[in-house]
């Protein structure tokens, strides 16, 4: 990634009409079926890769230059060493594109693909030491394709865990297991349909102060504990449809994967669009959408956020 280039870039999107980060979905096929988790359809059909370079191409005259590849499971597509690569030639390299993966079906030749595309992050989710009633994303299973990671992989790797009662019971234990990685760790918050954080109490605040978050995702610590406190009072705006972008299998941008808000097509957007869709949404009290919030917070807290920023960069570019 350029640096420079990317945080030019990138302060552009607090004064423009246009987006900045992207969520991409490549398919709705899984290879788990996770209790938490309301976005996959097994056997559903992989989105065509020419179709998703053309969606990419919009994305990208749209202003995006923070992807985020995922499903379903996105290693289940056969395009996805393509579609890096395609993201990776826009900008001159000033963007930055994450696979988000729960790693079952990692193998050596498309951790080589994904780093010769130039791949920046991957993000992969695993839940507890071992499989549970909640989720298999366990470290049990995925050892083996942890340390293939760490020694192989040139991106950075980001374990992200999914807190559920279950998860919280044995996440400092999960963490000790871990400690000799070279990875970065986060939490997403359990949500209920339409985004609404499911848990709260001082047992998560605690485990949260111990643990914290990851790189970027710092930039709503506050709110994130005021979320497992129960506190909804924290004020801020979400940019869902506007700065920040989900794309749906149909091609079509919703608010976030929780909730469809204007449901436009994205072969039709315009800024005008964006622009409209900036505002206040109705489901923002409670909100635990850890990816839209980031954005939205990013966006709202400039000079906090240049400074995590290049923290983070520097991190990512290890």
């Amino acid at each position: 990634m350029n640096k420079t280039r990317f945080i030019s870039h990138a302060a552009k999107r607090l004064i423009d009409h246009k987006a900045l980060y992207a969520q991409l979905i490549i398919t709705r096929d899984c290879n788990l079926s996770c209790a938490y988790c309301n976005e996959y359809t097994p056997g559903a059909p992989h989105v065509p890769t020419d179709e998703l370079r053309r969606r990419i191409d919009k994305l990208d005259e749209l202003g995006v230059l923070v992807y985020d590849i995922l499903g379903g499971e996105p290693v289940m597509h056969p395009g996805l060493p393509a579609l890096v690569a395609h993201i990776k030639g826009k900008q001159n390299g000033a963007n930055l594109v994450t696979v988000i993966s729960n790693g079952f079906l990692l193998t050596m030749d498309i951790i080589d693909a994904l780093n010769q595309a130039g791949l920046d992050l991957m993000q992969l989710s695993v839940d507890s030491v071992k499989p549970g009633s909640q989720s298999m994303k366990s470290l049990k299973s995925l050892l083996p394709k942890l340390k293939i990671l760490a020694e192989h992989a040139r991106f950075t790797v980001k374990v992200q865990t999914v807190l559920t009662p279950e998860t919280a019971e044995e996440y400092d234990a999960f963490r000790e297991l871990l400690v000799d990685f070279p990875f970065d760790f986060s939490f997403s918050f359990l949500h209920k349909a339409g985004g609404k954080i499911a848990i709260k109490g001082r047992e998560y605040v605690d485990l949260f102060d111990r643990h914290q978050l990851w790189g970027g995702m710092r930039l709503y610590q506050q709110d994130a504990r005021a979320l497992l406190e129960g506190d909804f009072n924290r004020p801020w705006q979400c940019l869902g449809g506007s700065k920040f972008l989900y794309v749906n299998t149909n091609g079509h941008i919703q608010w976030c994967s929780q909730q469809t808000g204007a449901d436009i097509p994205l072969k039709d957007a315009t800024t005008d669009d964006l622009h409209a869709a900036h505002t206040h949404k109705p489901c923002e009290t409670g909100c635990a959408i850890g990816c839209a919030r980031l954005v939205s917070h990013a966006l709202g807290e400039p000079l906090k956020s240049i400074k995590v920023g290049l923290a983070t960069l520097a991190g990512i570019q290890r």
